[in-house]
């Protein structure tokens, strides 16, 4: 897990249309107990995604699944 919480964000700042990096770094901070991380990193998920609308639906119900709304 922690190599994903130290190589997911770096890549992803470069690679941010990879919905399954953000799912696993999304999982991977609420597993850590890091909430506030996690709808941090949600919020960059959104943005990054935004131009594709299948993979914002796939985010946006992980991010439901996972209580992170609001």
């Amino acid at each position: 897990m922690l190599p994903v919480l130290v190589l997911e964000p770096a890549r992803l700042k470069e690679q941010g249309t990879d919905v399954e990096g953000w799912a696993r770094l999304l999982r991977a901070y609420m597993v850590l107990g890091e909430p506030d991380k996690a709808r941090a990193a949600a919020g960059d998920a959104r943005r990054a995604l935004a131009g594709e609308p299948d993979k914002v639906r796939m985010i946006e119900g992980l991010i439901k699944g996972l209580g992170l709304e609001g």
